[in-house]
């Protein structure tokens, strides 16, 4: 198997939707899998069916924010003091609020960056030396309103912008070390807290949505998880520094 005996860390791991899909995923390959979240009761959920796909008790969960410093630090000390090395760094973790030019506040922009950009920065500067060892991957979660106009995402959007144009800077930097960087831009991706969380109800979001889907279907957890794996993958090896855009055609036009 592609990933046997591989570390593979998943921020936001430890919740419903793209993240946990991420991390069963992997641990089916058996992958050892790094799990983080915010609170141990789903982290640990999520671990014991890692831990029954690969059929071993190597699996690891932290509960963790990555906004903060100190966790940031926490995780990187705990994976490298357990397993001395990572292969594939999955940067999913993020948040979401709804606003435009009109109800954007500087709450809003510190929660997005924070959030996307910083732990993402964070965590990938940080852990260079465990991926330049392994010739690993650092894949991060995006979104299509980056490339294209999304009412009501202006602050998320930023930070968007912002993740992708850090994917190309890995990669440039870490390419001569064999160290891959790429992001997964996502259009709407069904079975995740994150519209819930904004006040929004994802069914009604979902009828406004889909007519402006070309492929008339909507993104399953387990959809993003498998493009995730093959990009972390050797069939990937040549692909790097890239945006790839899974959003079911949503911003051809």
């Amino acid at each position: 198997m592609a990933f046997r005996d591989k570390v593979i860390l998943v921020t936001d791991g430890g919740i419903s939707g793209i993240g946990k899909a991420i991390a069963v995923h992997f641990s089916i390959d058996k992958a050892k899998v790094v799990i983080i979240g915010r609170t141990n009761a789903t982290i640990d959920e999520v671990k014991d069916i890692c831990t029954a796909n690969s059929g071993n008790e190597a699996n690891m969960g932290i509960q963790a924010d990555v906004s903060k410093d100190t966790d940031v630090e926490m995780i990187v000390n705990k994976v490298t003091v357990t397993y001395g090395r990572l292969d594939v760094l999955v940067n999913n973790a993020g948040v979401f609020i709804s606003d435009d030019i009109f109800t954007a506040t500087m709450d809003n922009f510190d929660a997005h960056i924070n959030t996307n950009l910083r732990g993402n920065f964070n965590l990938t500067r940080l852990f260079v030396p465990l991926l330049i060892k392994s010739q690993g991957n650092v894949i991060n979660i995006s979104g299509v309103e980056a490339v294209k106009y999304w009412e009501g995402l202006l602050t998320d959007s930023l930070s968007k912008v912002a993740i992708q144009h850090l994917t190309k800077y890995v990669a440039y930097e870490l390419g001569p070390k064999k160290v891959r960087s790429n992001s997964v831009a996502l259009g709407y991706v069904t079975g995740t807290k994150i519209i819930e969380r904004a006040n929004i109800d994802p069914e009604e979001f979902g009828r406004g949505f889909l007519p402006s889907v070309p492929l008339g279907e909507f993104i399953k957890p387990e959809d993003v998880a498998k493009t995730v794996a093959f990009i972390a993958s050797d069939d990937a090896r040549h692909i790097t520094g890239q945006n790839i855009v899974m959003d079911g055609g949503f911003s051809c036009y």
